[in-house]
């Protein structure tokens, strides 16, 4: 890609708080610096959110509701309707408590709509593309929209590192499917089954929340961090790009799932590709960041592959959180957690894929991530 016209734009504006004003004026800008929203010849347009968990909108494990408003601004300004909606974690059952938790519900009205997208069901698609599954049930809702907005939270996530856009998409498939993602403690694996599911229909429009981020052990249990920035772009790789380095990643491929959707074709294969507008490079970081406690992230990138296996990173029950709800037996892909109910949880390491989905969906953050001793060595020799 040498000409300039060729390279995928990213538009980027500052923005420091969910104020509507200051969220809608940053948004149109930064949507505006992208080229603005691709033509739509359709009357509905579906927004892809992240409601991971009812969660609290300032806790930042959702896509605020202050970008979700002012991004259906945009839509309707162009005569457009919207659909807001997201396929939230395994246990996250209660419809009406996941979006009045997450602010979502109070979006609806005026030519905007909010659900889930399990709401019209999933389906089975498969492709001669996939490199990690053999089929997807996806959401009918997801397959058959016209034109669907990817609007993203930017978080750390201890499996795969970053949640951005990308990673967004797999909220689009069933729990079956995103169980059998998790069936396996290679990394490599989990990140070709996560394009798998993004190449099925790729958005065609991508928006990242940015304004306030969360560092640590994401996607649930991290901190919340001001970062102050909305991006905007039509490819969702490049705009995951740009958002690694607002988390002080030198080289956003050293990312398991960005290298993956690259390898395939997704997006960039360098900064070069990207036409970054609305800031320099040099202004994106937020110094201090912290990364997710993903042990292979400490190595060097050349020594990953041959340490994959040594080096890991484990569920681990704090007794005195634990509520004895038995949601990680729920959600484990692979049966390895026993007890709940009256007894503590117990962890069957011979059975154990180190997928960390119990830490994802604890409630109460009784099951945390430890690391073993070569990723601890790793984390001395290796600092951030």
């Amino acid at each position: 890609m040498s000409a300039v016209s060729e390279k995928f734009t990213v538009g980027a504006a500052r923005c420091e708080s969910y104020g509507p004003d200051e969220v809608r004026d940053a948004l149109s800008l930064a949507i505006s610096r992208a080229g603005g929203l691709p033509e739509a010849d359709c009357g509905e347009v579906l927004v892809k959110a992240n409601m991971l968990s009812p969660a609290a909108p300032d806790k930042a494990v959702t896509t605020h509701p202050e970008v979700l408003r002012a991004l259906a601004g945009e839509i309707a300004s162009a005569g457009k309707t919207v659909h807001i909606a997201d396929n939230p974690g395994y246990i996250y059952t209660n419809k009406e408590h996941l979006l009045k938790s997450t602010g979502i519900k109070a979006l609806s009205g005026d030519g905007v709509s909010v659900g889930l997208l399990s709401d019209k069901g999933a389906r089975v698609t498969r492709s001669e593309s996939f490199r990690a599954l053999s089929e997807a049930r996806i959401a009918s809702r997801y397959l058959d929209a016209p034109y669907v907005i990817n609007a993203a939270k930017l978080k750390t996530h201890v499996e795969t590192e970053m949640s951005g856009c990308i990673k967004n998409i797999f909220g689009t498939a069933d729990i079956a499917t995103r169980k059998r993602c998790h069936q396996s403690s290679s990394q490599r694996r989990l990140a070709n089954a996560i394009t798998d599911l993004f190449v099925i229909r790729p958005p065609e429009f991508n928006v990242m929340d940015a304004i306030t981020s969360m560092e640590g052990d994401g996607p649930t249990h991290g901190k919340p961090r001001a970062t102050g920035w909305l991006l905007a772009g039509r490819n969702a790789l490049a705009v995951d790009w740009v958002a690694a380095l607002i988390m002080c990643y030198s080289d956003p491929l050293s990312i398991p799932l960005l290298r993956a959707a690259s390898a395939r074709g997704i997006g960039p294969s360098s900064r070069a590709d990207i036409a970054l507008e609305g800031a320099v490079w040099s202004d994106l970081p937020s110094y201090g960041f912290k990364k997710s406690g993903g042990a292979l992230r400490l190595l060097p990138v050349f020594l990953r592959g041959a340490a994959h296996g040594l080096v890991s990173l484990s569920p681990k029950l704090e007794r005195e959180k634990c509520v004895r709800c038995s949601i990680c037996r729920q959600v484990c892909p692979v049966d390895a957690i026993g007890g709940c109910s009256s007894e503590y949880p117990s962890i069957k390491s011979e059975t154990c894929v180190k997928c960390l989905c119990c830490h994802e969906m604890c409630p109460t953050g009784a099951m945390t991530v430890s690391k073993n001793f070569l990723a601890s060595l790793a984390g001395r020799i290796w600092p951030e």
